[in-house]
């Protein structure tokens, strides 16, 4: 029996596959307990879960409906070796602020169709019924789904004292993509089912075989020799990094993921990025990258600020060049505001 032992608890015999491979894929021993509606013998067996743990062990419940509420009555006086409860959709939440011992990590996830008034760490999700957080479930929503996954893995973690070190695993995908240049070694770093979105062009992939189409053809050979990326700063959750870059290069080729179908200008560009990077079970899972893509046709000349559509009188559209990633570098590189008129 290790430490990182995590119990699942839900109604039935079966519970989504999904949810357990993906605490599985994060390292943790799981377990799982059905409810089945057989109170006094599923209390007793939520009772025995610390049994057979050693000196110093602990486990965390994360629990689900009917089983969420069962859990989180018994759960107001002490659990031995219970260190973290997170319950989804509970349909009677306890009220008290004090209802639980103050060693025990508790989330509640509430569904929006459910009463709200709890003063614990809780949290609403909007447009959500109860089962929102299940693949396998009729009402499942992706988006709240991984919002909450986010929230309890976190403190999942945290009670459990594990760490896992994000940076490290987003390195060595960006030296694999920048420096050896090796698209099979960059997707070794990846889920089987990953995807990449640059948002203002649509560039990337979803799934293995486009992406991987996508990094060998295109994202690795299509980045110009010039290229420079700097960061600016870095930001490390609890299966995120976000990295905040400042990107220049002379415009030489055609750039498929930033300018498709763009011949080279031989212009110089500089421009701010930002990369929201998700990482499951140690390995990618997906990029979202975001840029001002009318900064950078300004600089190559495509985009005349000049001439605003459908006005006779002399404008600028609310657009600048390299100004705005120079002043990711240095806020005092140039002064504020001076897009408002009268400023």
């Amino acid at each position: 029996m290790t430490h990182s032992r995590v119990v699942l608890t839900a109604e039935d015999d079966a519970f989504d596959p999904v949810t357990i491979q993906s605490w599985k894929d994060e390292g943790f021993q799981v377990a799982y307990l059905p409810f089945r509606g057989r109170r006094k013998e599923y209390i007793e067996e939520i009772n025995s879960l610390p049994d057979p743990l050693e000196l110093g062990e602990k486990y965390a419940i994360v629990a689900y409906g009917e089983a969420a509420s069962v859990v989180l009555e018994l759960a107001q006086k002490p659990m031995p070796k219970l260190c973290a409860l997170v319950a989804y959709y509970p349909d009677r939440p306890p009220q008290n602020i004090n209802a639980f011992p103050p060693s025990l990590e508790v989330c509640v996830h509430l569904a929006e169709a459910q009463p709200v008034g709890v003063r614990y760490k809780s949290y609403v999700y909007a447009e959500s019924k109860p089962g929102f957080a299940e693949s396998d479930l009729e009402d499942f929503d992706e988006r709240n789904a991984d919002l909450a996954w986010t929230r309890t893995l976190g403190l999942v973690r945290k009670a459990l004292d594990q760490d896992v070190d994000l940076e490290a695993i987003w390195e060595k995908h960006v030296g694999l993509e920048f420096a050896t240049k090796d698209a099979d070694a960059t997707m070794s770093t990846m889920v089987a089912d990953p995807y990449v979105n640059h948002i203002p062009t649509l560039t990337g992939g979803v799934g293995y075989e486009a992406l991987h189409r996508f990094y060998r053809d295109y994202f690795i050979p299509g980045n110009p020799p010039s290229l420079r990326m700097r960061l600016v700063s870095r930001t490390v959750g609890v299966n995120r990094v976000v990295d905040e870059m400042h990107v220049s290069f002379r415009h030489t080729q055609e750039i498929p993921w930033m300018l498709p179908g763009i011949g080279p200008t031989d212009k110089e560009v500089e421009v701010a990025l930002v990369a929201v990077v998700c990482i499951r079970g140690g390995k990618l899972y997906h990029e979202h990258i975001y840029w001002d893509q009318a900064s950078v046709l300004m600089q190559i000349g495509l985009l005349d600020p000049t001439l605003v559509p459908g006005s006779k009188a002399k404008q600028h559209l609310p657009i600048v060049g390299r100004e705005g990633a120079r002043k990711v570098l240095d806020k005092h590189s140039t002064q504020s505001n001076q897009l408002i008129p009268g400023w």
